[in-house]
């Protein structure tokens, strides 16, 4: 019996070593990989790039020293893809895929785009490569980033943005547009300014986008009420008219071209005639309490 038990006793301490021979601790990696695609107008950008984390050290000017190139990142070198021509920090750049390299300095970056993508950092950069350079200011961030931080963000509707780069208290912002907002108007001007065309799904596209960019406000009413004119059972261009005359402040006339939109809405049984006749009954109480 004694015997039996030694045996197992040995057999089991023979597959405890055997397991652990088989564990393998998988570190953390010390600069985590990190891709994301933004759409900023028409155009799709992707940015590949590796994470370097602060770890109690000071960046700028110590480990990432000023006035040297950087890899802007760590590892394989950062790369910046679009899928049409943008413009790139006020450069036009186009299509295809390039890497990002930074010279940071204590007030501003110069920028460096280059047409090698295959480096493992700085190693074997060419300048010769280069498709141009540009300065940016630096910043300063309210939050503290312990993580290198790419972002494309504050992208507003004629497609512009920024690629942010931010790590500390740091932060550069290289402007991107894209060519959504020279193609639109190009159309605009010539369909709509030139050919005068009576296509009313055109002519609130037209009226809309100007709306929505902040642009030539009686232009816009102007296209609506050619609409109107040829479909006076639209909703649609009656209510974005009274959007706009509350943007210009011109109360009467949005009264009216509620009024409009409103019979319309009552007439197909639209849910959003209750709000609009509240919204009618306040503008009338307010320009009431004026007099």
């Amino acid at each position: 019996m004694k015997r039996v038990i030694l045996i197992s006793v040995f057999i089991l301490q023979a597959l405890l070593i055997s397991a652990q021979e088989k564990v393998q601790i998988k570190l953390t990696e010390p600069s985590p990989s990190a891709s994301f695609e933004q759409e900023i107008g028409s155009t799709i950008v992707n940015v590949t790039y590796n994470r370097p984390l602060t770890r109690g050290r000071k960046v700028f000017g110590e480990l990432v020293p000023f006035d040297e190139m950087w890899r802007t990142g760590a590892s394989g070198c950062t790369t910046f893809a679009t899928n049409e021509t943008i413009d790139f920090g006020n450069t036009i750049l186009e299509s295809g895929k390039y890497s990002i390299y930074t010279i940071p300095s204590k007030k501003e970056w110069t920028i460096i785009v280059n047409t090698d993508t295959t480096l493992h950092g700085t190693t074997g950069y060419d300048e010769k490569k280069d498709v141009f350079r540009f300065t940016v200011p630096v910043e300063k961030t309210a939050n503290f980033y312990e993580t290198f931080t790419i972002e494309v963000n504050d992208i507003n509707n004629k497609g512009e943005g920024f690629l942010k780069l931010m790590w500390e208290n740091t932060m550069v912002k290289i402007p991107l547009k894209s060519k959504a907002d020279e193609n639109i108007l190009a159309l605009i001007e010539k369909h709509i300014v030139k050919e005068k065309t009576q296509n009313v799904n055109l002519l609130f596209q037209a009226a809309n986008y100007y709306y929505s960019t902040n642009r030539d406000s009686m232009k816009a009413i102007q296209w609506l009420n050619d609409a109107e004119k040829i479909d006076g059972t639209n909703f649609s261009y009656p209510n974005l008219r009274q959007k706009i005359y509350v943007d210009l402040k011109d109360f009467p006339n949005a009264i009216l071209a509620a009024k409009t939109a409103l019979a319309i809405a009552e007439n197909k049984k639209m849910k959003v005639a209750v709000s609009l006749k509240k919204q009618i009954e306040e503008w009338e109480l307010l320009l009431k309490n004026k007099k």
